[in-house]
C-alpha cells in the first residue's frame, strides 16, 4: 500500500514521546521491544534482565543475558513498520557487549509533481546500528552505546554518530534500582541539505525500579526529556496569561509509570501510563486509551513471547510483539550416555 504521510505521522509520535519535536532522527527513541513499550516507552531501570533493555540504557546489558538474541515488530499504518534486533555476548576478561538494531521503514511513497501528477513512487527509512558495552562495579553498573544512525527519504539522506551513557545503582539486598542516563549525544555527520540544520534528540533520563517484598508488583518511574522541564504545551490545560500548563500537569509530562504484575516467573502482565502521550495526541472531546499500554509475557521453554497493545492516539491502537531465546538453551548440548 502508498501513502503520502505517515512519515511525518511517525516523527511526530516520536517526538510527542521523548523530546522536542523539531529535533531529527526521532525513531531512535521508539521503544525497543514488547516490554518497554508496554511499561509506558520510557524505560531506564529493570531488576528482570532483558537483552532488549540495553537499547534503552547501556548499563542494564548484564552477563545474565549471554548468548540471548531478540526480535521485536510493530506495523504502524498501512505498510509502515518497526522492527528491533538484539544480541548479548559474554566474554570472561571483556566483559559483557551487545550489538542491536533500530530499522523504521516508510514503505512505498507516491511521487507527484507540481501538477499533483503521479510521477513514480520512492522508499523511506531510518536505520540505526548500535554497539553496546557494560562494566559492573560493585553495586555500580556503566555502560555505552555507540550508534550509527542513517535517515532517507527520496534522493535526500542524513546520517549521525549518538552516544548513550548510562549508570545504575543496584541495591545488594532488596530488588531495587535506580538509573541515570544521558541519551543521544553526538553530532550529524550529514545533513539531507546544504540548508538543513538536523540536531540529534538529546535527553537526559532518571529511573527507579522496585518490588515490594511479598507482593506480586514491579513498579518503574522514569524521568524523561529533562533537559526541557519548562516546555509550553499547547492544550486546553493551559493558562494563556502564563504561558504554561499548571504545576502537577508540567511535572507529570516529564514521568513514565510502568506496573508489571508478577503471577509466576514465567508469566507477567504489564500496564504503562505515559502523560505526556496522553496529553498531546488526546481528542479534544475524549482521550479513550490514549498514553495507555497493556502487555503480556511469557517464557516457554528456551523462549520468552511479549505482546504489547500500546495507544498513542485515541484511534490508533498499535501491536508489538517480541520473541526473545536464550541460544545457549536452544543449542544445548545432550550428553551421550
Amino acid at each position: 500500500m502508498k501513502k503520502p504521510a505517515f512519515v511525518f505521522l511517525i516523527w511526530m509520535q516520536a517526538g510527542f514521546l521523548f523530546a522536542q519535536i523539531d529535533d531529527s532522527f526521532q525513531f531512535l527513541n521508539l521503544p525497543a521491544g514488547a516490554r518497554v513499550a508496554g511499561l509506558g516507552g520510557v524505560v531506564t531501570t529493570s531488576t528482570d534482565a532483558d537483552v532488549n533493555l540495553f537499547l534503552s540504557n547501556p548499563a542494564l546489558l548484564d552477563s545474565v543475558n549471554d548468548n540471548h538474541v531478540s526480535w521485536s515488530h510493530l506495523a504502524y499504518y498501512a505498510d509502515v513498520k518497526y522492527n528491533t534486533f538484539a544480541y548479548a555476548k559474554t566474554f570472561e576478561k571483556a566483559g559483557t557487549f551487545g550489538i542491536g538494531i533500530q530499522h523504521l521503514g516508510y514503505g512505498t511513497i507516491d511521487s507527484h509533481d507540481i501538477s499533483g501528477n503521479a510521477v513514480g513512487s520512492f522508499d523511506a527509512n531510518e536505520t540505526a546500528v548500535v554497539a553496546s558495552h557494560s562494566h559492573q562495579l560493585s553495586v555500580f553498573k556503566l555502560g555505552a552505546s555507540l550508534k550509527y544512525a542513517y535517515s532517507g527519504i527520496y534522493t535526500y539522506s542524513s546520517s549521525a554518530l549518538a552516544l548513550d551513557i548510562g549508570g545504575v545503582f543496584i541495591h545488594p539486598e532488596k530488588e531495587l534500582m535506580f538509573s541515570i542516563l544521558f541519551k543521544n549525544l553526538g553530532f550529524v555527520m550529514s545533513d539531507y541539505s546544504g540548508t538543513s540544520d538536523s540536531s540529534l534528540p538529546t535527553d537526559l533520563q532518571l529511573g527507579m525500579t522496585f518490588k515490594p517484598e511479598h507482593m506480586p508488583f514491579r513498579f518503574s518511574f522514569t524521568g524523561y526529556n529533562l533537559f526541557s522541564p519548562n516546555e509550553n504545551y499547547e492544550d486546553e490545560s493551559i493558562n494563556p496569561n502564563e504561558g504554561r500548563s499548571a504545576i502537577v500537569d508540567r511535572v507529570f509530562r516529564h514521568i513514565n509509570i510502568g506496573t508489571e504484575i508478577l503471577f509466576s516467573r514465567n508469566f507477567n502482565m504489564r500496564l504503562g501510563y505515559n502523560h505526556r502521550v496522553r496529553k498531546e495526541l488526546k481528542l479534544s472531546e475524549k482521550a479513550g486509551l490514549s498514553g495507555i499500554s497493556l502487555g503480556l509475557m511469557a517464557r516457554i521453554k528456551a523462549f520468552e513471547l511479549s505482546y504489547t497493545f500500546t495507544n498513542y492516539h485515541v484511534d490508533s491502537g498499535r501491536s508489538y510483539f517480541t520473541i526473545t531465546s536464550n541460544l545457549n538453551r536452544v543449542f544445548k548440548k545432550k550428553s551421550i550416555i
